[in-house]
């Protein structure tokens, strides 16, 4: 009976362990990179670079279509040179409401982690929508070994 206990309870605890693993290095193929800076080509993650840059130097001048992603930055209270750094795009994804979801990550602090919604509307233009807050429960250390080459590639950012 007392085999049967143990041989039971490792069946459970063996897959778990294999979730434990050291994290490990993104390495993308020549084709993935390809697709992946596209996604720095786009007019949202340009707009929202251009949007980040008027914030942190002159907050004043944000559009009025883009004042509720502007207040959820100012409750964040960022040190501006955060913000006026250069940003990883962690994810670039549609929205089921119109858009895109931009979620970037700071090269220089990993643990700012943004999402925005950026939306292009009628005219061409673009407008960020909104910046959601999230409980961030990433172990930073084990995120700066997976994303190594990209928190710090000299291209690859905005």
């Amino acid at each position: 009976m007392q085999i049967r206990k143990i041989f039971l309870l490792s069946l459970f605890l063996f897959p778990l362990l294999g979730h434990a693993q050291a994290p490990k290095e993104l390495v993308l193929s020549k084709e993935q990179l390809a697709k992946y800076g596209q996604s720095y080509k786009t007019g949202e993650v340009i707009y929202l670079r251009k949007f980040l840059n008027t914030y942190a130097s002159h907050r004043d001048e944000v559009s009025p279509v883009d004042e509720r992603a502007a207040r959820v930055l100012d409750g964040l209270a960022l040190d501006k040179k955060i913000l006026k750094g250069k940003f990883m795009v962690y994810q670039y994804s549609n929205i089921i409401g119109g858009g895109k979801g931009v979620s970037i990550v700071s090269q220089d602090h990993p643990e700012v982690i943004l999402d925005f919604w950026v939306y292009k509307i009628e005219d061409g233009a673009y407008e960020v929508r909104d910046l959601l807050i999230q409980d961030d429960k990433r172990d930073i250390d084990g995120f700066k070994i997976t994303y190594r080459n990209y928190l710090h590639h000299k291209t690859l950012a905005m």
